[in-house]
């Protein structure tokens, strides 16, 4: 019998750890996993530049003769976005004579024929439309803007009439300049470029509204449409889509209103999406959970508002170096971009049915950003010259951002099934006929070991793997390829990394299972979070498969300092909530919007849910609550259990709450889904046998010590047993002692971890199992409570008179009795408990000796009495 021994108080477990941080990754390679229809790697959407394959910057004086070549078809990237052509050409294009403020139609068109009969004789490029397979054509702010601070064309000098002006020049720019002969028309049409950047204020307002920015983009889209109806069009180009700044007043004044205002007339949403690693000497990220609570939070509003999700054209991501701005080129420089644009891929790539593109902002040269004040390029570059940063001057070759583009070159094929144990460490596998792709995205901060499980390869043997690694080292990043044994199980994942591990088969594998994700919303999003008050939520229409797995999206928008581990109830049920979330603690943003992901067992899932959060502190809000339903094919997650990992089982024993409660319980989650079957055997006869696949909770329990001895049947040689202590709670007690001053009170505290002490209308709480307090003149009221009324309350007044004190106390033979002036002359009176006067002496000196040890053991009370007055009493122990 394989045996662990476990033991349980209250409801704290005890595991053992290793000693070294390790993350375990299961891959399926015969599962496909589809999102929505999406099962397969789409280059087109994920590996791509912000260029267009017309562009003069992919010519001159080139480490390569042919730089289109080498880099898109070398490292099969794709075109991703154009900002230039149709904004070049408004700003020459002539005003209509009869209608100012419109472009002319005639000189449009001309125009366009040009445009299109110049690149039909450019035939070198249109070997590159193959790499336009998902293009984006955005209007750039200016001149196109009709808004306050309006700019009129550069070169014509005349001013866009209104956002129909505005519309009707970009639909017949595409129907003129594109198709036929010319480019092809653009799959992504955004109406402008970063509206509110300039217009709404930066980064940190959230008072402004973007009231006329939503009433630009419907007037623009309805004049596009006009001219050709077939292009899908979006915005509104979000820099910063921050909404939880200002307790998420931001969201209403802008995200929120433009879906309001614009969503029906909108195709996809737009937005740029950057991490700021050094921001004034900050750090502050979107990769992580603050992105994935970004999108939840928008895809949950727009479920609820128009009845449906849209596409999202991530026209601009990667890393903005605020610090770094005026600096000459350097490899770290890139490495800060390079490391957010993997971390935030993966992030895309868990979603490709909602992404539509998503376009990192690396242009190819950007001479047209060069710093003349500083006199440094541009920062956002594919190319630099090959005497940077020295100086400006040498042949052009790659940047350090070309690493990317070698790491992901290779990666294609289906979407297989991943499990990560760890949030941090972002996992995905793709299969290609004989070859298999894992991919790892560390969003740790410390390297990371990465323990690789495999499963349904049958017969198949490993005929290679060869190992892609892109870590920084010391200032600049680093890029690793190299063969690795085929009996590898674990890698050494470094800091902020990422690693793509190419495994090689000697035949190809058969995908025969399957795992389908849909994503079920609440009937309510963003509700505010008050103390000890559960929230609740509908989650509804929910189908599930016989086999699958759930997990739990909770986004939350909260000052720093709140507490950010609610109890969370799905149908009733109370879930564990882990204490991770993906990235880091978000310690230099305005306040922490993460999305928790809590695994919930499957069977828990209804049709139809009831879900509760409940925080023990007031502020913020719930922003999103979404269930993430894997529905797989068969029991996908059975091995054979020798198999398992020692991890596997998560078990916590929860005390009865009171004396005399026998309402203990017993909690178990399995990571792996098996048929189980736990024999639970304790105190006063308890044995009972319960079958489960992933989670067992068992409630009415007696205190006591409960051997736990679970197996699988169609594994008959397999046992484990664990060792369960329920408890339950001790009496309150409290003893106490005042200083021989008379000025401090010292309590011993026992029978819980929390006390809540009242002392003269003041309370504290506190763990400690001592603590000292001051006390006053005259009477002192002192109550003590625990978080539970059934251990009692203990109460005590304690009148102090520092005309008198009495040492030492506690007394064995003889105590002294020091008396001020006015207690001269009095009488002293001792009394039991039990109020029966047992010594009585009269007092004529300041110092005055008492025999006790006549007297038993216990607790006595002092009186003084003068002029047939009580003028002060004590207590005193005798042991």
């Amino acid at each position: 019998m394989k045996r662990a021994l476990l033991h349980f108080l209250s409801i704290v477990f005890l595991i053992s750890f290793p000693a070294i941080s390790q993350t375990n990754v299961d891959v399926n390679f015969n599962v496909k996993h589809t999102v929505g229809e999406v099962d397969t790697f789409q280059r087109e959407k994920f590996i791509t530049i912000h260029a267009n394959q017309t562009e003069n910057e992919w010519e001159g004086d080139n480490f390569t003769a042919d730089l289109r070549d080498h880099f898109l078809n070398g490292y099969d990237v794709y075109l991703g976005r154009d900002t230039g052509g149709i904004t070049w050409n408004l700003n020459f294009m002539p005003e209509d004579p009869t209608r100012p403020g419109f472009a002319d139609p005639a000189q449009i068109a001309s125009k366009g024929l040009n445009s299109r009969n110049n690149y039909a004789s450019k035939t070198h490029l249109h070997a590159y439309e193959a790499r336009k397979l998902n293009h984006v054509i955005a209007a750039q702010l200016h001149p196109f803007w009709t808004g306050e601070s309006q700019r009129a064309t550069s070169n014509t000098g005349w001013k866009l009439a209104s956002p129909t002006a505005t519309g009707e020049y970009m639909g017949r720019y595409f129907n003129e300049f594109h198709g036929g002969n010319g480019q092809p028309e653009p799959d992504w049409v955004e109406v402008i470029n970063e509206p509110a950047y300039e217009a709404l204020g930066g980064k940190s307002n959230y008072t402004n509204s973007l009231q006329e920015i939503a009433d630009f983009h419907v007037e623009v889209a309805d004049a596009i449409r006009a001219q050709n109806p077939n292009l899908k069009i979006g915005g509104y180009t979000a820099a910063f889509p921050d909404f939880e700044t200002g307790d998420f007043q931001r969201w209403l004044n802008r995200d929120k209103l433009f879906v309001d205002v614009a969503g029906e007339k909108m195709d996809f949403w737009s937005w740029h999406l950057y991490d700021f690693p050094v921001f004034g000497g900050k750090m502050d990220l979107r990769s992580g959970s603050n992105l994935e609570a970004t999108f939840d939070m928008h895809d949950h509003y727009s479920m609820l508002k128009l009845g449906k999700t849209k596409q999202y054209v991530i026209s601009e991501y990667g890393a903005q170096t605020h610090d770094l701005r005026n600096d000459a080129w350097s490899a770290y420089r890139d490495w800060l971009f390079i490391k957010a644009q993997n971390s935030m891929m993966m992030s895309f790539m868990e979603r490709p049915d909602a992404i539509a593109i998503a376009i990192p902002f690396t242009i190819v040269k950007a001479e047209w950003g060069f710093n003349n004040t500083h006199n440094v390029p541009y920062g956002a570059r594919l190319m630099r010259k090959s005497n940077e940063p020295a100086s400006y001057t040498g042949q052009w070759v790659y940047t350090d951002r070309v690493k990317f583009y070698e790491l992901w070159q290779n990666v294609k094929g289906t979407r297989v099934d991943t499990k990560s144990d760890n949030l941090d460490i972002q996992v995905d596998s793709y299969v290609d006929g004989d070859k298999a792709f894992i991919i790892l995205n560390n969003l740790l901060f410390t390297d990371e070991e990465i323990n690789l499980s495999m499963f349904e390869l049958g017969e198949k043997t490993i005929s290679s793997i060869q190992k892609k690694h892109l870590y920084l080292s010391g200032d600049a990043p680093v890029f690793i390829d190299e063969s690795i044994p085929v009996n590898t199980s674990s890698v050494t994942l470094s800091a902020e990394s990422t690693m793509i591990l190419e495994i090689a088969f000697d035949e190809s594998i058969t995908i025969d299972e399957t795992n389908e994700e849909v994503k079920y919303y609440a009937t309510e999003y963003l509700k505010p979070i008050s103390a000890n008050q559960p929230i609740t939520f509908q989650v509804n229409d929910v189908v599930k498969n016989t086999y699958g797995e759930t997990i739990l999206r909770v986004g939350i928008g909260r000052d720093h300092g709140k507490d950010l581990k609610p109890i969370i109830k799905v149908n009733s049920s109370e879930i564990n909530v882990p204490d991770n979330w993906r990235g880091y603690n978000q310690a230099d943003k305005g306040r922490f919007f993460g999305t928790l992901e809590i695994p919930i067992p499957f069977g828990l899932l209804n049709n139809d849910n009831t879900i509760t959060v409940e925080f023990p502190d007031s502020g913020g809000h719930v922003s999103s609550i979404i269930l993430q339903v894997f529905n797989f094919s068969s029991n996908i997650r059975e091995i054979n259990p020798s198999q398992m990992p020692s991890s596997n089982y998560r078990i916590k024993g929860t005390s009865a709450t009171c004396i005399g409660e026998n309402n203990g319980a017993i909690n178990i989650v399995t990571s792996f889904n098996q048929n189980y079957k736990a024999t639970v055997s304790g105190p006063d006869g308890y044995n009972e046998i319960f079958d489960f696949t992933n989670t067992l909770d068992t409630q009415g329990l007696n205190p006591g010590t409960y051997n736990i001895v679970i197996t699988v049947p169609a594994y008959p040689e397999y046992d484990i047993e664990f060792v369960v202590e329920i408890g339950e709670p001790e009496p309150l007690d409290v003893t106490s002692k005042i200083s021989d001053s008379k000025n401090a009170l010292t309590l011993n505290l026992g029978g819980s971890e929390n006390y809540y002490i009242d002392l003269n209308g003041r309370e504290i709480q506190t763990s400690s199992k001592t603590i000292t307090l001051d006390l006053i003149d005259g009477a002192n009221k002192l109550k003590v409570r625990t978080d539970k009324d059934c251990q009692g309350i203990y109460e005590e007044i304690f009148f102090i008179d520092k005309s008198f004190f009495l040492f030492p106390n506690p007394v064995k033979e003889e105590l002294t009795v020091v008396v001020s002036d006015e207690l001269m002359n009095s009488k002293a009176q001792i009394y039991n408990v039990l109020g029966t006067l047992v010594k009585e002496l009269s007092i004529y000196k300041s110092q005055n000796r008492i025999s006790v040890n006549n007297l038993k053991q216990g607790i006595y009370i002092i009186t003084f009495e003068k002029d047939k007055n009580n003028v002060g009493f004590s207590k005193f122990v005798v042991y």
